[in-house]
């Protein structure tokens, strides 16, 4: 299993407050061209508009360092 990660940027590295993420499997036979495709496609091309459109929207806030999105 792999994934995406959408995050706020902090001063580290990769380890800003989540504000959404999607897993994918790994399949016999990938390599890692055909991987990475299906991690754009499956997950990163689904989540980062949907993080955007909930910030954009006031919905996602950051308390306490964990992120919290609003209905």
């Amino acid at each position: 299993m792999t994934g995406a990660t959408v995050h706020f940027v902090d001063e580290g590295t990769d380890t800003g407050p989540i504000i959404l993420q999607k897993s994918v499997n790994v399949e016999e036979g990938d390599t890692p061209a055909i991987l990475q495709r299906r991690v754009m496609e499956r997950a990163e091309w689904v989540i980062l508009p949907k993080a955007i459109d909930l910030i954009a929207n006031g919905r996602v806030t950051v308390v306490d360092g964990r992120v919290k999105i609003d209905k």
